[in-house]
This record gives C-alpha cells, sequence and structure tokens, in this order.
C-alpha cells in the first residue's frame, strides 16, 4: 500500500488486498476463538478435573497456533499468484486436520490426559475461528476489483 503523491490516492496492490485481508480475519476472529478455549477450558476441568484442563489447555493452544500459522501462511504468500495462495490455504487446513491426528496420537500415550477434551476443544476452536475468519472475510471491503488502467 503506497501512497502515489502525483494523484494522492492509494495503491491497492493484489498483494496489499490480501495482507489487509489478513489482518480483519485475524481481528474478527480473535476474541471468539479465546472465548471458545475458555468456555472448553471451563466445560473439561468440570468434566473431568484437572486431566480435563491440563488436555483442554493443550487443544485449545494447538488450536490457535495452527490459525495464527495459517494467517502467516497468507501474509507471507500475499504477493504470489492466486493460485498459490489457494494451494497455501489448502495445505494450512490440512496441516490443521495432520496436526489433530498427531495430537491424538501423542496424547493417548499419557493415560493421565483425557483425550475427549483435546479433541473436542481443539475441534470447537478450529471451527469458529475459521467461522469467524469466513464472516470477516465476507465482510471485508478488501475483496473489491480495482480495474487498473489497461483493464478497464
Amino acid at each position: 500500500m503506497g501512497q502515489d503523491s502525483s494523484q494522492g490516492k492509494t495503491e491497492w496492490t493484489h498483494e496489499a488486498v490480501v495482507q489487509r485481508l489478513a489482518g480483519e480475519m485475524y481481528r474478527g476472529a480473535l476474541w471468539a476463538t479465546l472465548a471458545t478455549v475458555a468456555v472448553g477450558v471451563v466445560l473439561w476441568t468440570v468434566l473431568a478435573g484437572v486431566p480435563g484442563l491440563v488436555s483442554a489447555l493443550i487443544g485449545g493452544a494447538l488450536a490457535c497456533l495452527s490459525s495464527v500459522l495459517t494467517l502467516v501462511v497468507m501474509r507471507k504468500t500475499a504477493a504470489l499468484p492466486l493460485q498459490i495462495i489457494m494451494v497455501a490455504a489448502f495445505a494450512g487446513l490440512l496441516g490443521k486436520i495432520l496436526l489433530l491426528v498427531a495430537a491424538l496420537l501423542v496424547v493417548r500415550r499419557f493415560p493421565e490426559l483425557n483425550d475427549n477434551a483435546l479433541a473436542i476443544t481443539m475441534v470447537s476452536t478450529i471451527l469458529v475461528t475459521t467461522f469467524m475468519e469466513v464472516r470477516a472475510s465476507k465482510r471485508s471491503r478488501s475483496q473489491m476489483v480495482i480495474p487498473t488502467p489497461g483493464n478497464t
């Protein structure tokens, strides 16, 4: 996003639009994501005690980390062609699924942890975060088509 001093207009490039969208998605999902983790932690503490608390915290932390990583990938690929951005977004989704499976395989080795607390907190956090990101994306004014002088 640079200022064109001769016309006083903001230059909107593909990269600038994707960067702005990533920021809007982050802001749109932040509080709902943290609230989902908090609800999961409280619920599983009541249902399963300390093992539920620890497992829900691990699941929530992994979900938050994977969601932030998705937005980081979005920002890092913003200057690349749209096809690459879409592949990166799909890889982020696939990565979240693989992270969930890996976390469940690891947590099963620790009988003192509650695998349901980890899985349900993690999945619900990912779902809420994804929903809020999509909602922010749909509401965004970043997705305007801006014709360039040669494409009008």
